[in-house]
């Protein structure tokens, strides 16, 4: 089958409106890809986002639509180097933990990259502190929200924690430990909350081993009541 076809029958059957690179068609003949998708594009048969990005446009009544800007900032995650994720305001909120909307997503990421804006979103990014395969991305979210738990908008820190207690407890054994792991890259308030929520969920080994990595002088000031947290004292949560 020629290249040509391979790649009009990838377009064919891709989803209307979803972003698509050159190394999503199923040719090592990239170069032969190349030259069959500018022409497609030249007779508007799809349509370019940025360079080796394309979409097919969703076609209705008043006109074509295009990808969503989810899909490519999602695509734009996928160009980076490395694995970088979504951390911040919108990554609280897909945790559940807040219901605003911010207009900045934020990206942690290995390397420094300047400001970019994708429709009328701006991009920031933020050094990543472990380095995790794709699978444990949610883990370091989890722990993102602990380190911020005073920054989360539209929400409270009791009511932050209460919400992510139930996501831990909802966690593998297994996956607790790897939190406690990735937890050692993180600030002390970050531990102190995850060792409290693991010792009351009953992975008295995990919360021993936070609580060892802390400064016994250091204090936290949260504002979270005893009712919540249940052993502040031990935690030196204040």
């Amino acid at each position: 089958m020629s290249v040509a076809k391979i790649t009009r029958d990838f377009i064919e059957n891709f989803e209307d409106g979803k972003i698509f690179t050159i190394n999503d068609i199923p040719s090592y003949k990239k170069s032969s890809v190349i030259i069959e998708l500018s022409r497609l594009f030249k007779k508007g048969l799809i349509n370019k986002v940025s360079k080796g990005k394309y979409y097919k446009p969703k076609k209705r009544e008043f006109g074509q639509i295009g990808p969503s800007s989810d899909d490519k900032i999602s695509k734009y995650l996928d160009s980076l180097e490395g694995v970088s994720y979504e951390t911040g305001s919108n990554s609280f909120r897909q945790l559940g933990l807040t219901t605003q909307i911010s207009k900045t997503t934020t990206i942690a990421t290995n390397k420094p990259y300047r400001k970019v804006q994708i429709d009328n979103i701006n991009i920031k990014f933020v050094p990543k502190r472990v380095d995790v395969k794709t699978k444990d991305i949610h883990l370091l979210q989890i722990l993102d929200a602990l380190k911020d738990i005073k920054k989360i908008p539209a929400t409270t820190p009791s009511d932050a924690f209460v919400l992510l207690k139930k996501l831990i407890k909802k966690e593998s054994t297994e996956n607790q430990f790897k939190l406690t792991k990735y937890a050692k890259k993180y600030t002390p308030r970050t531990k102190a909350l995850l060792g409290s929520i693991l010792k009351e969920l009953g992975n008295n080994e995990c919360a021993y081993e936070l609580k060892d990595s802390l400064n016994v002088l250091t204090t936290f000031k949260l504002g979270i009541s005893s009712d919540i947290i249940k052993d502040k004292k031990y935690w030196n949560i204040v």
